[in-house]
C-alpha cells in the first residue's frame, strides 16, 4: 500500500478514536509519542534535498529504508527550525520525521494532526490531478512557506494550498497572500470552519468524511451564478430586467475541486460587490469561468437597466418638478464637448442680430422642461429660438415656431429626422 494511503487511514483512525480526550492528545503531542504525531512529513538532507515522507522514493530517488532505523544514521534535518530529525514510522504505518530531543519550540513540529491530515489530503488530490505535490516548500528569501505547493509537470504553474487552522488576522493572511503574488504564485486557504477571513482571500472551508468515505467535502467558497424569472414585481419599473441573478454555493469533493483549479475550469473571482451566500458575505469566491462571465454580463445589465429606469423617473418627475429639470440639463450641458455654448452664444447673437436687427438675450435660469435641456433665446422679452436641445427630449409641439440652434450640420440633421416639416434648425459652427 502507498505510504500516503497507510499515513490517511492511521491519522483518520487517530482522529475518530472515542477513548481520545484533548488532554490525552495534547501530553503525547507534546512529549513526541507517535501516536500524537509530533511529527513533521518532511526533512532536509544535505545532498539529497527535502525528503517526503509521503511520496514512495521520498521526492529525491531514496527508499525509506534508506533513512530509517539506518546505521550509521542519516544526517536529517528539520526544514523550518534546522534540528535534527529522524525517521520514524507509527505502530499502524505512518512514515514521518521525529525532532531529536531539546528541539527548539519549531512551529513545523507544532502542527495539530488534523493540520497534517489536511496538508496530506492536499497533497493526494494534487498528484491525482497529474501536477507534482511538494510539503512544506520555502519561497525565495524564506519570504513565505506553503503548505503544500502544487507544480505543473513543466514547472510553469506553481500554486500554494495552505491549511490554515489556527487563528490568523485577515490583516495578516492577506499580506501573507501578497508575498506569495509577488513571487508569481497562487493560492487557495483551506479550513475547516468558517473564519473572519473567509471571503477576504481566495478560500474554502472543507469538512472530513464522517465515515469511511474516502474524501473531504469543499462546503462553503465555491460558488455557481444562476438567473431565474421575476415573479416577485408586478411594475416593469420595479424590475427592468425581469429577471433575477444570484450566486449559490455549490458543495463537491475535495479533490474534484483541486482538480477543476488546476485544470481552469474553476478560479478564483473577486467581483464588484459583495456576494451573499447561504453561510455569509464573501468578496470574491472560486466559479467556472462561464459562471463569472454570466455573472459579469448579468451585472453590466443590470445596472444599464436600472440606469435606464432611474432616467425614466427623472425625466417623469422633470415635466412636473423644475428641480428635477435641473439635473437633466446640467447633465446634458457637462457631456457637451468643452467649450461648445461659449463659441455657440455669439453665433447665435450675430444671427439673430442680422434676422431681426434686435439684440437678443439668453434665458439659461430658464429650466423648464419644453426647452429640452436647451438654453431659451428672447428677442423683445418673448421666447425666440433655443440654443442646441438634447434631441432625446425635445417636444416639438412645445417648441412651435422656434428657431433651433445648433454647433454642426449633423446635430442639425439629428433633429431634423423628427422635427416637424418647415421647423427652422440652423447650424452656425460648422
Amino acid at each position: 500500500m502507498d505510504s500516503h494511503v497507510t499515513a490517511r487511514a492511521d491519522l483518520r483512525s487517530w482522529l475518530r478514536d472515542p477513548g481520545r480526550t484533548s488532554c490525552e492528545y495534547f501530553t503525547a503531542h507534546r512529549m513526541g509519542d507517535a501516536r500524537g504525531y509530533a511529527l513533521s512529513l518532511t526533512a532536509r538532507h544535505a545532498v539529497r534535498g527535502l525528503l517526503d515522507a509521503t511520496l514512495t522514493d521520498l521526492g529525491s530517488g531514496w527508499s525509506w529504508e534508506a533513512v530509517h532505523r539506518v546505521r550509521p544514521r542519516i544526517d536529517l534535518a528539520c526544514p523550518e527550525c534546522a534540528h535534527r530529525v529522524h525517521a520514524k514510522v507509527s505502530p499502524r504505518g505512518t512514515r514521518y520525521f521525529a525532532h531529536d530531543p531539546n528541539g527548539p519550540n519549531c512551529a513545523m513540529a507544532g502542527e495539530s494532526l488534523e493540520h497534517h491530515l489536511l496538508k496530506l489530503e492536499l497533497a493526494i488530490a494534487i498528484r491525482a490531478a497529474g501536477h507534482q505535490a511538494q510539503l512544506e516548500v520555502r519561497g525565495p528569501g524564506g519570504r513565505w512557506r506553503a503548505d503544500v505547493l502544487s507544480s505543473s509537470p513543466d514547472g510553469a504553474i506553481q500554486m500554494a494550498w495552505e491549511a490554515q487552522l489556527s487563528a490568523i488576522t485577515p490583516q495578516e493572511i492577506d499580506a501573507r497572500t501578497q508575498r506569495l503574488a509577488a513571487d508569481g504564485v497562487g493560492v487557495c486557504w483551506v479550513s475547516t470552519r468558517l473564519r473572519p477571513w473567509h471571503g477576504a482571500v481566495p478560500s474554502i472551508v472543507v469538512t472530513p468524511p464522517p465515515t469511511d468515505d474516502p474524501d473531504w467535502q469543499v462546503t462553503a467558497g465555491l460558488a455557481a451564478f444562476e438567473i431565474e424569472e421575476c415573479y416577485v414585481h408586478e411594475k416593469p419599473w420595479q424590475c427592468p430586467l425581469r429577471e433575477h441573478g444570484d450566486w449559490h454555493r455549490v458543495d463537491v469533493t475535495l479533490p474534484a475541486f483541486v482538480r477543476q483549479v488546476i485544470e481552469g475550469s474553476v478560479v478564483a473571482h473577486q467581483p464588484t460587490e459583495q456576494i451573499y451566500l447561504s453561510d455569509g458575505s464573501w468578496s470574491q469566491v472560486w466559479s467556472s469561468p462561464h459562471h463569472v462571465a454570466v455573472a459579469t454580463r448579468f451585472g453590466i445589465a443590470e445596472r444599464e437597466g436600472q440606469q435606464r429606469q432611474a432616467r425614466a423617473n427623472l425625466e417623469r418627475d422633470a415635466r412636473k418638478w423644475p428641480e428635477a429639470n435641473r439635473i437633466l440639463v446640467q447633465e446634458w450641458q457637462e457631456n457637451l464637448p468643452e467649450g461648445t455654448l461659449q463659441a455657440l452664444r455669439p453665433a447665435v447673437a450675430q444671427w439673430i442680430r442680422t434676422e431681426t436687427g434686435k439684440e437678443p438675450t439668453f434665458r439659461p435660469q430658464w429650466i423648464a422642461w419644453n426647452w429640452a435641456s436647451g438654453v431659451p433665446v428672447c428677442v423683445d422679452g418673448r421666447p425666440y429660438g433655443v440654443m442646441h436641445p438634447d434631441p432625446s427630449r425635445v417636444d416639438w409641439k412645445l417648441l412651435t415656431r422656434m428657431v433651433i440652434f445648433v454647433p454642426s450640420d449633423a446635430d442639425r440633421q439629428a433633429l431634423l429626422c423628427s422635427a416637424p416639416e418647415g421647423t427652422c434648425v440652423v447650424a452656425l459652427l460648422a
